[in-house]
């Protein structure tokens, strides 16, 4: 067993009502979901498995996992520790109309509303690394669940983060989110919670922002002046900014505004692309509920965010995300939950092993080649004589696991 996957396994083992049984599932369905190289789905998964059939299979994938929890202890072991939350929602393809929660979805790839599921993905950011590790996963209702009982789409991927408030905390209080959570009830649901997060966004182009009256108070009766004027976007005061960071490509200007759809102060990066003659571009408004957050490190956590997209699209490309064939929301849940998780068991087994390769960048399919050949390696060997006297770990067996692979 690698380094990357003992870590995890001595995790599970002290989850809280973890039984041993249980916790020997996990390792080994975890090391599949890493080898095989077909479909991953519960036929697939018996047919490479000697210890477990297709029905226990489907069992434990419907009992409860805390995702949440192992992959926080994960990160805390093996990350930087400069960290800020994402959250995102991605759509899976579906077929039928018996899985619950299914419906249309927007997909952002290809540009419209398809049949299918929708998933809740809550990731950290590693700052220093540059990468995004998975936590957890929820399956969004469907249209008619949501408008039989009365579920407001916005509030329940708030309800989502909120679930796994015990974690949030101990990682890093921002959560970077993109424009379409730049919402009232979103935010104040977030900030507004026994254990708040600050929310990072994007501002749309067009957004109703007043600069803060910062001139002698008035004199005479009546309530002190609190703004002094819209903020005009495409050609704002600048003045009334401070420039903080610069570079050939962009400048970033730093102000505390009002929201006005809000009704709140925030703090406003204002941030200008420039052309390679030095004139401005264009232009995007970044924001915070943290009034103390400088302005360049907001505006880096943000653009960090899009992270979590790549480790959507490898979980996606190699590690079956989007083939679960159940009907049932905790299966669906818990398959998506060890596609992802899977991908920071890569993640950290590759970052372990950079200083022996040299290789810096990270190669899922690199990882995906080193576990099948391990996986064939060892039902060969399971087969073959006892008189041949293999073991694993001889140097020649590790460089058939690595054969295929660019850093082999």
């Amino acid at each position: 067993m690698s380094e990357a996957f003992a870590s995890l396994a001595a995790i599970v083992a002290k989850l809280p009502g973890q039984s041993k049984p249980r916790s020997e599932f996990m390792s080994h369905v975890l090391h599949l979901f890493l080898s095989l190289r077909s479909r991953i789905n519960f036929l697939m998964l018996a047919r490479h498995s000697d210890q477990y059939v297709e029905s226990t299979h489907r069992l434990h994938f419907e009992e409860f996992h805390d995702f949440a929890a192992m992959n926080t202890a994960y990160i805390k072991q093996h990350g930087s520790g400069h960290f800020v939350w994402a959250f995102d929602a991605t759509y899976l393809p579906k077929s039928g109309k018996q899985t619950p929660g299914v419906g249309k979805y927007w997909s952002g790839s290809a540009g419209r509303a398809l049949w299918g599921i929708e998933l809740g993905l809550l990731s950290v950011i590693d700052i220093d690394f540059h990468t995004a590790f998975h936590v957890d996963v929820a399956q969004t209702p469907g249209p008619d669940e949501r408008t039989g009982k009365g579920i407001d789409l916005v509030e329940h991927y708030g309800q989502v983060i909120l679930w796994s408030a015990a974690h949030l905390s101990g990682l890093s209080p921002y959560l970077c989110v993109d424009a379409y959570f730049a919402k009232k009830s979103f935010i104040d649901r977030l900030t507004g919670s026994s254990r708040p997060l600050h929310v990072i966004s994007l501002l749309r182009q067009d957004a109703n922002l007043r600069y803060l009256y910062t001139g002698p108070k008035r004199a005479g009766k009546g309530a002190p002046k609190r703004y002094d004027g819209k903020i005009d976007l495409k050609h704002p005061d600048l003045s009334r900014f401070e420039l903080v960071a610069e570079s050939p490509a962009q400048r970033v200007y730093s102000a505390l505004v009002n929201c006005r759809f809000l009704k709140a102060t925030i703090r406003l990066a204002y941030v200008q692309y420039l052309d390679k003659a030095g004139q401005v571009q264009s232009y995007r408004p970044y924001f915070c509920t943290d009034l103390t957050l400088p302005a360049d490190r907001l505006v880096r956590y943000y653009q960090l965010r899009f992270q979590q997209e790549f480790l959507i699209r490898d979980a996606k490309q190699f590690t079956g995300l989007s083939e679960c064939q159940a009907r049932s929301t905790s299966k669906v849940e818990f398959h998506a939950n060890l596609a992802l998780t899977a991908v920071n068991v890569a993640k950290v087994e590759q970052g372990l092993s950079r200083e022996a390769t040299g290789r810096k960048a990270f190669s899922m399919a690199d990882v995906k080649t080193r576990y099948h050949n391990e996986l064939l390696l060892k039902r060969f060997m399971s087969i073959f004589p006892q008189e041949g006297k293999l073991h694993l770990n001889e140097a020649q067996v590790r460089q058939l696991c690595s054969f295929g692979c660019i850093a082999a």
